[in-house]
């Protein structure tokens, strides 16, 4: 026991103590702090001016539409032998366009500013599928297990900051200014891919003519568990972050009656929690084995918590609600994705990824907008409810489905009974 645990000493104190390592991490965290700053500030400031749910989802919702269908484009992006320059042009792009954001939102121009978030995340559904590639690229061998676990913890990190940073700047800054340090953070980003090793994702071989659905579909029927692993991440993503997206402002605005101030400070406060969870992750399932029914609890007590959000009854029990359940959240998310990156072959891996990405933003566009439809006429309690009740419904048909697909089965006939001579001959 004392030479396993020290050998898992040994590298996560490598991982941590690795330049590489910490500048990918670095970029992430710039970058998703901007992101979270923007998306908040734009979000805040469409439902208080519109006082409309749906126009403040749509923020978010537009923002993955491009990355759903446009699968092919993104994987073809980050299959090429270039993968560092796309990504760094990328980034700039992206910062650009945060500029032009700002400065549409400050003419009033709405529909043109969707159009800038439906580029803009393009961009990002590139980046965020490239990170996957880096890291499976360069830590791969003993280091990707806690790689793994831990390179996607500055994207939440950077939730917390860009939540804590919106919380100050909110009511101080006009709406052009929090565009251009969203675009100073991108910046920093582009400088650090800049400066990481250049990487190439592995050619698939012959499977690379299948496409991305006919490369998904060949890693499931040979690996059903990872098939349920991608279920769970598309779910993660698809319908607990969808739901967050409308909640993190909905709840303290509408359902509690406070200012904007406080839907940035819940933003810090689910940042926190999301770091812990992704922090927790890594530490329970090397203890725990990852037993069998691990990912459904998950699952299930993440639903759970997303019950009691909208029933809050003051910002102190909210703000510890919202901790709890995003802790969770983030929990099963990361032991999905963790899951995806160590048993998927790294030849399928850029096809998964650009898949499970594409569903699961897909489910989130349409979770986004319909709890933010929902909740222009309709109690957000009842919504949660039902949004709750889904997601554990879905995780038990996954994994019914999962166990009838990797049962053993009998293909060998019994025995014939003996029957003697004379028996056969009275027949």
């Amino acid at each position: 026991m004392t030479t396993v645990t020290d050998s898992r000493r040994a590298e996560w104190s490598a991982l941590l103590g690795s330049p590489v390592f910490l500048v990918l991490w670095g970029a992430m965290l710039a970058s998703s702090t901007g992101t979270f700053f923007l998306l908040l500030t734009v979000s805040t400031h469409l439902l208080t001016e519109t006082d409309s749910g749906l126009t403040a989802a749509s923020v978010f919702g537009f923002q993955w539409v491009l990355p759903v269908l446009l699968m092919g484009v993104i994987r073809r992006a980050c299959a090429g032998e270039r993968l560092r320059r796309t990504v760094v042009l990328c980034e700039v792009a992206g910062g650009l366009v945060s500029l032009s954001i700002g400065l549409l939102l400050d003419r009033g121009l709405l529909a043109p500013v969707l159009v800038a978030f439906l580029l803009r995340g393009l961009l990002e559904g590139i980046t965020k599928t490239a990170r996957v590639v880096y890291t499976r690229q360069l830590f791969d061998g003993p280091l990707l297990k806690p790689a793994s676990y831990t390179f996607n913890n500055s994207y939440y990190l950077g939730g917390a900051l860009g939540g804590g940073l919106g919380a100050v700047l909110v009511d101080r800054v006009p709406i052009t200014t929090a565009c251009a340090i969203d675009a100073a953070t991108f910046l920093v980003s582009a400088c650090c891919y800049r400066w990481l090793p250049a990487v190439t994702a592995p050619r698939s071989g012959t499977d690379g003519k299948r496409g991305v659905l006919g490369q998904v579909r060949a890693a499931a029927r040979e690996n059903p568990r990872l098939a349920l692993s991608a279920g769970y991440f598309v779910v993660a993503v698809g319908v607990f972050q969808g739901y967050h997206n409308v909640a993190r402002t909905t709840v303290p605005i509408r359902v509690l009656g406070l200012g904007d101030a406080a839907a940035m400070t819940l933003q810090l406060v689910s940042g926190v929690g999301l770091v812990a969870g992704a922090v927790a992750a890594p530490l329970l399932l090397q203890r725990v084995r990852a037993p069998r029914y691990l990912a459904a609890a998950t699952n299930a007590a993440t639903a759970l918590a997303i019950s009691v959000v909208p029933l809050a009854g003051g910002p102190i029990v909210m703000y510890g609600c919202y901790f709890a359940y995003l802790a969770v959240f983030e929990f099963s998310f990361t032991a999905a994705q963790a899951a995806m990156i160590q048993d998927c072959p790294p030849d399928r891996l850029l096809a998964l990824t650009t898949f499970t990405n594409a569903a699961g933003n897909g489910l989130l566009i349409l979770v986004t907008l319909a709890v933010g439809a929902l909740s222009d006429v309709a109690s957000f309690e009842t919504i949660t409810l039902a949004l709750a009740a889904a997601a554990v419904g879905g995780t038990a048909v996954g994994e019914v489905l999962t166990a009838r697909r990797t049962a053993p089965r009998n293909t060998t006939k019994p025995p014939a009974p003996a029957v003697s001579p004379e028996q056969g001959a009275e027949m």
